[in-house]
C-alpha cells in the first residue's frame, strides 16, 4: 500500500519547526575557589593567639605582687613581710639618722606597686645616731662653716649677733667646739653682724623658688603694718633671687579673700610657700604662728617644720611666739604648698599698737620670716 502526502501537510510541518523559539541553556558561574585548608589555618591561628594572650594575662596576673609597706618596720619585721609576699630583700643600706637603729628609712620599689614575683626590694636603714665631738668653726665664713658642720651631719641654725669680728664669720657655736654631739641634732652658730643683730643678711640662695605673701588688709586704715612687713619681707626674698607673688597693693585696703585667692593661685602649681600676715582689729595681741598643721610629723609635713622655725626666729626675751591651729584659711586653701599665717599683734592692744607704728619694728618682723624661710628652703 503506498501513502501519499500532500503538500499541503508537508508545508505545514516544515513551518511548524521553523516558528519554533531557540532555546540557548548557559552554564551558571562557580563561585571562586578558597581552599578549605587555608581556612582552616587562619581559625587555628585565631584560636591559638587567643589562647596565648588569655593564658599569657593570667601568667602576669598570677606572677605580679604588690610590694608591701614597710618603712617605719623594724629591718627584721620588713625582712618578713618582703618573704611572705613572694619577694626578695636586695640591698641594704645603712644611713646614721634620728630614727632608732634598725628601722627602716626607705625602700624601693614604693609600696603597692606591682611588680614580679622575686623582685628585690631594697631598703634603707637606719644605723642610729653617731656620737662625735663638735667640729670647732670659730672664725669660718658662714658658708663654710655650715658646710663642714652639715658634711658631719648636724643640723644647723645660723643666729646673728652684734660682734666686732669680720662680719659673717662664726663666733660662737652652740654647743661649744668639743662638746659631744650626735647625728641629727640642732646646733647654732652665731655670725658676726655690723650694727645690729637685726641688720645682718644671711646669704641665702633662693633662685627659680617662688613665694606667695598675703597682707591681710588694715583694720585701722593709718597703719598698714601687714603691707609694710610685706614690702621688706619682698624686698629681702627678692634680693635671693626668689619670685614674689603679693596678693594686694598699697592702695588695696578692702580686698577680699576671694579676689586675694585667685591672686594666689596665679602662681600655682610652683609656689614654694604661702605667707600671710594677719593684724586683728581685737584682741589677743602678740606674735603668734598660725597653721592647718596640728600634730603633724615634721618629716611628712614641710608646713610643720617652717612653723617651728617661725616660732624659734619670732620668739623675743621673755616673749614666747604663740601657736596657733588654723582650722581653715581661705586665701591659702587650694594653693599646693606649705602654707601659715604670722600673726604680728593686734590693734586691739596698745603696746601691739605702738609696735606698728615704729618702722624699725616692721624690719625685725621681716627679717625673721626672711631667715625662716632661707633655713627652710634655700639652697646650700
Amino acid at each position: 500500500m503506498t501513502m501519499t502526502h500532500s503538500n499541503n501537510d508537508i508545508s505545514h510541518d516544515v513551518g511548524s519547526r521553523a516558528e519554533a523559539p531557540l532555546v540557548i541553556r548557559e552554564r551558571p558561574s562557580r563561585a571562586p575557589f578558597v581552599s578549605r585548608f587555608l581556612i582552616a589555618s587562619i581559625a587555628a591561628l585565631v584560636a591559638v593567639t587567643a589562647l596565648a594572650l588569655t593564658f599569657g594575662g593570667w601568667m602576669y596576673a598570677a606572677a605580679a605582687v604588690a610590694v608591701p609597706e614597710v618603712t617605719g618596720l623594724a629591718e627584721g619585721v620588713a625582712r618578713t613581710r618582703i618573704s611572705q609576699a613572694g619577694l626578695s630583700v636586695g640591698t641594704i643600706e645603712k644611713r646614721f639618722d634620728q630614727a632608732p637603729e634598725g628601722i627602716v628609712l626607705a625602700q624601693f620599689p614604693d609600696p603597692a606597686q606591682q611588680v614580679r614575683r622575686g623582685t628585690q626590694v631594697s631598703l634603707v636603714v637606719s644605723a642610729g645616731t653617731e656620737e662625735f665631738l663638735m667640729p670647732d668653726v670659730t672664725g669660718l665664713g658662714i658658708a663654710a662653716a655650715r658646710g663642714r658642720l652639715e658634711q658631719a651631719g648636724l643640723v644647723v641654725r645660723i643666729e646673728a649677733v652684734v660682734s666686732e669680728a669680720p662680719v659673717d664669720t662664726v663666733v660662737e657655736t652652740v654647743p661649744a667646739p668639743g662638746s659631744r654631739v650626735r647625728t641629727a641634732e640642732v646646733v647654732r652658730i652665731r655670725i658676726a653682724a655690723e650694727g645690729s643683730a637685726t641688720s645682718a643678711l644671711l646669704p641665702y640662695r633662693m633662685e627659680d623658688l617662688v613665694f606667695v605673701i598675703d597682707p591681710e588688709p588694715p583694720a585701722i586704715g593709718d597703719v598698714d603694718i601687714t603691707f609694710e612687713v610685706s614690702r621688706r619681707l619682698r624686698s629681702l626674698v627678692e634680693a635671693s633671687g626668689a619670685r614674689v607673688v603679693v596678693t594686694r597693693s598699697t592702695t588695696e585696703t578692702d580686698v577680699v579673700p576671694t579676689v586675694r585667692a585667685e591672686r594666689a593661685l596665679e602662681a600655682t602649681p610652683v609656689v614654694t610657700a604661702f605667707i600671710g600676715i594677719d593684724a586683728p582689729e581685737t584682741p589677743p595681741g602678740g606674735i603668734a604662728v598660725l597653721s592647718p598643721y596640728d600634730d603633724v610629723p615634721a618629716s611628712r609635713e614641710p608646713g610643720v617644720a617652717l612653723v617651728d622655725e617661725l616660732v624659734v626666729l619670732l620668739s623675743q626675751p621673755d616673749i614666747p611666739v604663740q601657736r596657733v591651729f588654723l582650722a581653715d584659711d581661705p586665701v591659702a586653701r587650694d594653693v599646693p604648698a606649705p602654707a601659715v599665717r604670722v600673726r604680728v599683734g593686734s590693734f586691739g592692744v596698745p603696746e601691739d599698737l605702738a609696735a606698728f607704728r615704729d618702722p624699725t619694728w616692721a624690719d625685725t618682723i621681716a627679717r625673721a620670716i626672711y631667715r625662716a624661710l632661707g633655713e627652710r628652703f634655700a639652697s646650700r
